[in-house]
């Protein structure tokens, strides 16, 4: 774990390097997301000017949930996007042949091996509008068992997000083109913005039980709001562990009917 932590950090000491070549690419992307943050809490602050909650969420619930989103969709173009995404041409042209010859898990090398710093604009703004809604009147109530609660859950999701993700990549061993279903998988992320309740009866279940978004940010926000018994925090844990063991899984499968570029 030790050595996985070390290389993470020479990854991102790397990727910054890279990024400063080009710093006025990297100022722009920051600017960008911080007019799309602006942009989304105000759309918020203009639903909520009409009423006082939303399916029993009030706003600066909804403004928790949508730090909480921004830091998951951070972290998301931070470190798994890009690699993932690169993941399929690499198995496309043969280049996966130089990381399986290192002398590391060829999994956690593809996840982490390169990052985009800009996307940690978003992980920043986000903690910002979440430390924001506590500090407005939802921290009023929020224990430190809460708040255990709430990094526990926060935890399954991550984790739920890089299991589908690594799913998802490693289709790229038997059909290249993944295009179509990142951005299919890619859409279901973004309904995490908002908390699953709004949603008609047919989608909160789609969002819970066939691409489980609900687990990611709607399941976390309602830890620290004292509103996700243990059965349900169990739940997210339980499906973040499965993920996990079947994603894994699934990529060695996918190993094993690559073929390489010198084969």
């Amino acid at each position: 774990m030790r050595r996985h932590f070390a290389m993470i950090l020479v990854f991102i000491r790397n990727s910054v390097q890279n990024e400063f070549a080009y710093r006025v690419n990297l100022i722009v992307s920051v600017l960008l997301t911080l007019v799309g943050m602006v942009g989304a809490v105000g759309a918020v602050l203009v639903v909520y000017s009409h009423a006082s909650s939303i399916q029993g969420w009030t706003l600066t619930e909804t403004l928790a949930l949508l730090g909480l989103f921004s830091i998951m969709s951070g972290l998301l173009n931070t470190f798994i996007s890009p690699n993932l995404d690169q993941f399929a041409e690499n198995v496309r042209q043969g280049t996966l042949d130089f990381v399986l010859l290192k002398p590391v898990n060829s999994q956690f090398l593809v996840s982490f091996q390169r990052c985009v710093v800009w996307g940690l604009a978003d992980v920043v703004a986000g903690a910002a509008v979440l430390v924001y809604a506590l500090a407005s009147g939802m921290g009023e109530g929020v224990g430190v068992g809460d708040v255990l609660a709430f990094g526990l859950a926060a935890a399954a999701g991550t984790a739920i997000i890089y299991s589908l993700w690594v799913s998802l990549a490693t289709v790229a061993f038997w059909t290249v083109k993944i295009d179509n279903m990142t951005t299919i998988l890619r859409a279901f992320f973004e309904m995490g913005r908002f908390p699953v309740d709004v949603y008609p009866l047919w989608l909160r279940r789609a969002l819970t039980y066939l691409v489980p978004i609900a687990f990611v940010t709607t399941t976390p926000v309602e830890a620290l709001g004292g509103r996700s018994g243990p059965v349900v925090l169990t739940v997210a844990v339980l499906l973040a562990g499965a993920m996990l063991y079947a994603s894994t899984r699934l990529w060695r499968l996918g190993l094993s009917q690559y073929t390489s570029a010198s084969s």
